[in-house]
Parts: C-alpha cells; structure tokens; sequence
C-alpha cells in the first residue's frame, strides 16, 4: 500500500505545539492525507481518533471518525482516500515513497499553502479605467478544485494563474504565475499540476477541466 504512516514528532521536527498522544500523520508521496492519534482524557479516552482529506477546506474532500485500535484507522484512511481519488480522477503511484520531514508543521491535516498572491485588484487601479470585464476560472481534476485562472481588468491582456492544493516544502516550486493568455497560463498550470502528482504520488486518469467562469 503506497500510503505511509510516520510519527508526527519525526515529520515536523521542532514543532513546539503540545503533542497528541501516539499521533501519526500519513503521507501519500509527501504528501499528507491525513492523520490519527489516542485520546487520552474525557469520555473518549483510549479511543483513536482519525481524519483524511485532499484539498483546502474543502468539504466534500474530507473524512473522519474514532476506531478502537490504529491499525484500523490505517484502513479507514486509506478507504476514504481512495474514494476521494475516485472523484477526483487521481490514482496512487505504486512505486510512490513517503517524502522527507517537513520544516514547518501544519494546523490539523496538512493545510500548507503559499503566500497570498499580490491583490491584482489594487495594481490594476494604477493602471487606469477598466478596459474588460473580470475573469475567473476554476482548474478541476475532476471534481476536485486544484486552482485558479483570472483575466487582468486593466491594461494589456495578461492571465495569472495560482495553484490551490498543499505545496511542497520546496522554495523552487512554482505555484503561481502570469502569461499572455488563458491557454498559456493553463498550460503553464498543467506543468505545476505535474510536478505535484509527481510529489504526492499520484497519477492523473483524464485531463483537467477548465471549470465554471466567475465574473
């Protein structure tokens, strides 16, 4: 089975936050999918509890519950995984390996994200009335929402593009960008997407769609 389970304490060495007792996070490639650990007070003491997710706060792309032993955590994450995979038209890699630790810990299941992107909003009032109309597109792989296109409202066509999912601990890793046009920016979208797979051990099964258009 491709999905990985690894101490917390050795995945995010220095974090300072108390600990949960015989906690876990499990990768998928680097990265992580989701987690469980003992409880060890209240009503629930002994019990384990687990959660899966892929995505940012997505809801649909989440799952959790309690189990009696760990193991059986293991097999819960893993079911739910793949039904998330499923729906997003994803697969594991079965030669996938678990990533290195990581320098900086997340809150709850891996959440990691860039930094905010510039407010293009406020650079683009620099640069005189507005000459279209605003655009916005989702990037999906299948059901799932992996990132953004947004047409420029002022000045000369230009598209940015920003990658929506947990990054890698990787400086290099481009996760946004700007070109000319809408099928550029996609295309340099779908070298992000990737290289991600290719991190989170995982294979796509069908193209990524571009997806409803806000304006």
């Amino acid at each position: 089975m491709p999905l990985f389970a690894r101490l917390r304490d050795d995945h995010y060495p220095g974090d300072e936050r108390p600990p949960r007792l015989d906690y876990y996070v499990v990768l998928s490639g680097g990265l992580e999918v989701g987690g469980f650990h003992r409880i060890g007070s209240g009503p629930s003491e002994g019990k384990w509890s687990w959660g899966a997710e892929i995505g940012s706060g997505n809801a649909t792309f989440t799952a959790g519950g309690y189990a009696t032993h760990p193991d059986v955590c293991r097999t819960l994450i893993g079911l739910a995984f793949r039904r998330m995979l499923a729906r997003a038209d994803l697969r594991e890699r079965t030669d996938a390996k678990p990533g290195p630790p990581r320098r900086a810990s997340a809150e709850g299941i891996a959440s990691t994200s860039g930094p905010a992107p510039p407010n293009e909003r406020e650079k683009d009032r620099l640069l005189g009335p507005m000459v279209r109309n605003e655009l916005r597109c989702t990037i999906r792989s299948g059901e799932l929402v992996v990132g953004l296109l947004a047409r420029a409202t002022h000045g000369p066509e230009r598209w940015s593009w920003s990658f929506g999912l947990t990054l890698p601990d990787d400086e290099d890793f481009e996760w946004c960008g700007k070109s000319e046009s809408g099928d550029e920016a996609f295309d340099a979208f779908e070298a992000c997407w990737s290289q991600w797979c290719a991190w989170a051990g995982l294979t796509p099964l069908a193209p990524l769609q571009r997806g409803a258009r806000r304006g």
